[in-house]
């Protein structure tokens, strides 16, 4: 009686706890941004749109073409426009039947509008690869697999309405950040894994991890010597938005490159210390925590290696580029090491690494407590 009672409690309370969340999130979208993008030249107006590509002309002497493309939204909607295809620097091959993004820049003293090819057109890519994940998660996984469904579509959602509308409204990243993983980690685990004593372990050792893993992101940045723009798109950011904290806004990004492997580490450790005591109820504390910190040495490689090799990943054109521009020699590997960008990468791998090891005897020791002698904190799974 008492675990029903707890349950509903702990049900109706994150209910509540819900609606007061999205009523701040419109709340702030209500409020004015802080930072506000520089005066456009109002001689002309810009947008994309994106349509398909009906008839691919042949290369002009400049090495460019001309495409027909019909509209597939705005005001231009069936319309059939000239779009100029310049090569220069593009090495997309469109032909006939393809889907791209226009650039439509209209001169606002005559109307006369001009029409550029800039890329495929991905959303509808995006959409079926969604679709495909939705439809494998739920034959797989069943109703779990329609909770990470609604989980991730909800961890996007606060990170666009929420997380970067307090960016917007002048609100420090780094707090954003953690209010913003906080929130995320309180809907997610407890939605997928249910509201039980595993649930509640998970999300007390990952709350200490968070704040370790800020720990080690303002300590990793002032050795690494990163800086404030260690990379084009900071550099970008803070010559579009002169008022914006750079320092801030990467010590979020550290932050958050380590939160994902965080989660899923105290899941899997606090799954396996359950599914333990399911076959051995009557183990002790000890042994618990011995099983959780052998579950945890087993992941951390594995769990590194993805940290390392995603980063790697998205900086593969330019390692190849590198490679091959470059003679071998004592210096090719020290000056890779020294670019910012590169220091950047292997300071999100060191501090998802660090946290991971920082967190495996804290989600060890709070599983073993809550699944063992926590019984009387909440009871039942």
């Amino acid at each position: 009686m008492k675990k029903s009672k707890l349950k509903k409690s702990l049900f109706y309370g994150s209910g509540v706890a819900l609606l007061i969340i999205f009523a701040f999130t419109f709340y702030l979208h209500s409020l004015p941004n802080h930072f506000m993008p520089p005066a456009m030249d109002g001689s002309y107006e810009q947008e994309y749109v994106h349509g398909k590509i009906v008839k691919v002309g042949s290369p002009d002497e400049g090495g460019g073409m001309d495409l027909k493309v019909e509209i597939y939204a705005g005001e231009e909607k069936g319309k059939i426009r000239d779009v100029r295809y310049d090569t220069f620097n593009n090495f997309n091959e469109f032909k006939e039947g393809d889907v791209i993004t226009v650039y439509k820049s209209v001169n606002t003293a005559t109307g006369d509008a001009s029409y550029d090819a800039a890329d495929y057109y991905h959303m509808n890519g995006v959409g079926w690869m969604f679709a495909v994940f939705a439809l494998v998660a739920v034959v797989v996984a069943g109703r779990k697999g329609v909770r990470a469904i609604v989980s991730v579509l909800a961890a996007l959602g606060f990170f666009y309405f929420f997380f970067l509308k307090l960016i917007a409204i002048g609100f420090s990243p780094v707090w954003g950040a953690m209010i913003f993983v906080v929130i995320v980690t309180l809907i997610s685990i407890p939605l997928i894994h249910g509201l039980n004593r595993k649930s509640l372990a998970s999300v007390i050792a990952i709350f200490f991890g968070y704040a370790a893993s800020l720990v080690i992101v303002y300590l990793f940045k002032g050795l690494a010597a990163l800086g404030s723009a260690p990379g084009e798109d900071f550099r970008l950011l803070g010559t579009v938005f002169g008022g914006i904290d750079l320092g801030e806004i990467l010590l979020a990004s550290l932050f958050l490159g380590a939160v994902g492997a965080l989660i899923d580490t105290a899941i899997s450790i606090s799954s396996a210390i359950f599914e333990t005591l399911q076959e051995a109820p009557n183990t002790t504390f000890k042994k618990v925590y011995k099983i959780g910190m052998n579950v945890g040495k087993d992941i951390l490689g594995s769990m590194i290696n993805t940290l390392l090799f995603a980063y790697i990943a998205s900086s593969l054109p330019f390692f190849v580029l590198l490679s091959l521009s470059q003679e071998s020699g004592d210096n090719m590997f020290y000056n890779l090491m020294n670019m910012d960008f590169i220091a950047l990468e292997l300071t999100r791998t060191f501090v998802g690494a660090v946290s991971l090891v920082l967190l495996i005897p804290l989600v060890s020791a709070t599983s073993a407590y809550y699944l063992i002698k926590g019984k009387a904190v909440l009871q039942g799974r």
